[in-house]
């Protein structure tokens, strides 16, 4: 069964955001995480949303968890995280 991650966040500018995310996609995929869509809210640009299906649960939930990730939100102009993990039934 597939997992999945609906991760939302508030940017401080959607387009930096963006640049740095896109920039870092080696890392997610060497942590198990594969994108597979990213949204904006039209009502309030600088929200991002991205789906990620997980290849790998356990590298995903270190990566998740990671003080690198804490450093990619940095640069990225992250606030506000929400994630969720979904399984499928």
């Amino acid at each position: 069964m597939a997992t999945h991650v609906l991760w939302q966040a508030d940017v401080a500018d959607f387009d930096v955001w963006l640049k740095v995310f896109n920039e870092d996609k080696s890392v997610r995929e060497a942590a198990g995480i594969r994108d597979l869509h990213i949204w904006h809210d039209p009502d309030q640009r600088n929200h991002a949303i991205a789906l990620f299906e997980i290849t790998d649960l356990d590298k995903a939930t270190a990566f998740l968890e990671s003080e690198a990730l804490a450093m990619h939100h940095e640069r990225g102009g992250v606030a506000h995280i929400e994630i969720k993990v979904l399984k499928e039934s």
